[in-house]
């Protein structure tokens, strides 16, 4: 009997705690698979809805095509506004994982008024455009009116087509 339990039960039993053991994996399995499949649905909802956001906000990023149209845009309302530019220079593009920001230097002599004008219809166009580093001074009288000298960084963003980095899986 402790030969028939040696030799035939105890490995017998080690293949039946494997088989339970893959069992119970097996059911958990089931068991998430189910999860998903019961909210698969709602699921391609938020991915439909992910990917209508995306879109969106994608048409505020402007491609590489898009960029010197931009540009003349932001030097049009420049002079819609009544400033003269003294500086009007895109800097180097800064790569980031999924745009690029494209900074652009800008000098201009205004009025405080006209220059507040400019920064609005900044603001208001459609492409996201944040102004940083901004400084005004004092320049020269023009009439009864006291221009001024502005600088600021304009930066705008781009989308990049592909990941930065090579190799990289979407």
């Amino acid at each position: 009997v402790g030969l028939y339990g040696y030799l035939a039960y105890l490995p017998q039993r080690e293949e039946i705690r494997r088989l339970s053991d893959q069992r119970d994996m097996k059911l958990q399995e089931l068991s998430e698979s189910r999860a998903v499949a019961k909210n698969l649905e709602r699921f391609e909802k938020e991915v439909g809805q992910l990917e209508a956001q995306l879109k969106e906000a994608l048409t505020q990023l402007p491609n590489q095509r898009e960029i010197p149209e931009l540009l003349k845009n932001i030097s049009k309302l420049g002079k819609e506004s009544n400033l003269e530019f003294l500086r009007f220079r895109p800097s180097k593009e800064r790569p980031k994982q999924f745009y690029a920001e494209v900074p652009l230097e800008l000098v201009f002599l205004g009025s405080y008024h006209n220059t507040g004008v400019f920064f609005d219809r900044i603001s208001k166009m459609s492409r996201i455009i944040n102004v940083e580093n901004f400084k005004m001074a004092p320049n020269q009288k023009s009439g009864n009116q006291t221009l001024l000298q502005a600088q600021c960084v304009a930066t705008t963003f781009r989308f990049l087509e592909e990941p930065r980095g090579k190799g990289q899986k979407k």
